[in-house]
């Protein structure tokens, strides 16, 4: 349950709804906290996780600061922070974004259209989903995981309509993702996660507890990507894929335990 509360959507509430205008800034995440004070730090963390785009922000632009002391992964999820903030319509966000993309700094790919796009401060969000595909790394931890990219606060309810943006989301990011049921997993599953990656889809296991409105959300989300995949990869590309890799893992593990 733990994976499917992480990843069930992304803070859907705040991407499709607020706008770069004041209603989408409305919202202060108060001073800044040192990077030494530890416990500040660890909760802003947390709430940024969670879907905080205000703290996103804040966050990213103290672990981006070029005189912070943050050490590289740090720096990798303040690109991470920085994302999620402009997806969500922080224009300030935006605005450090289109930046760095500019100058092709902490890791993004120097891209003058897509620094055009962001500088914009687009206020949809299909607007932002154009920018965010113009938007590419250098360094790929600067990449935001689609797991991450779509966490939704609690409350939020998942349907079909919230499944298919959410896949756009990952789509654009270029982070193709699979939803699947599962309980935490064992060395079976971590391997096919490790298979997928190798072509470039996130195999994300979302727990295993039934809930109806969220399977009609896995369901539209998993078409919405495989539908985008087999346009570019071929029809049926997913299907043997998938085959390919259950056998590579049948054989693999052919007479040990199942995890």
């Amino acid at each position: 349950m733990q994976a499917r509360a992480r990843l069930i959507a992304a803070a859907l509430a705040t991407i499709l709804s607020c706008g770069a205008g004041p209603g989408a800034n409305a919202g202060h995440a108060g001073p800044l906290p040192r990077l030494d004070d530890a416990e500040t730090f660890r909760v802003w963390r947390i709430d940024a996780l969670a879907g905080d785009a205000a703290k996103q922000e804040g966050l990213a632009a103290l672990l981006l600061d070029p005189h912070a002391r943050a050490n590289k992964a740090g720096r990798s999820e303040g690109s991470h922070f920085l994302v999620r903030a402009a997806i969500s319509g922080r224009s300030k966000s935006m605005l450090q974004l289109a930046d760095l993309l500019g100058r092709g700094a902490f890791g993004f790919k120097r891209s003058p259209a897509a620094a055009r796009c962001w500088s914009a401060t687009p206020d949809d969000f299909d607007s932002r989903l154009a920018c965010l595909s113009l938007t590419d790394f250098r360094d790929p931890r600067a990449r935001v995981p689609c797991s991450d990219l779509t966490v939704m606060r609690e409350g939020v309810p998942a349907d079909r309509k919230t499944g298919a943006a959410m896949a756009r989301l990952c789509l654009a990011n270029k982070t193709p993702a699979l939803l699947v049921p599962g309980p935490p997993p064992g060395k079976e599953a971590i391997e096919r996660v490790r298979l997928y990656a190798r072509h470039g889809i996130e195999w994300v296991i979302t727990g295993d507890v039934y809930e109806h409105a969220f399977e009609r959300y896995r369901a539209e989300f998993n078409e919405t990507v495989v539908t985008r995949i087999e346009s570019k990869r071929g029809k049926g590309y997913m299907e043997s894929l998938s085959r390919d890799i259950a056998l590579r893992i049948s054989k693999r593990y052919r007479g040990k335990s199942k995890g």
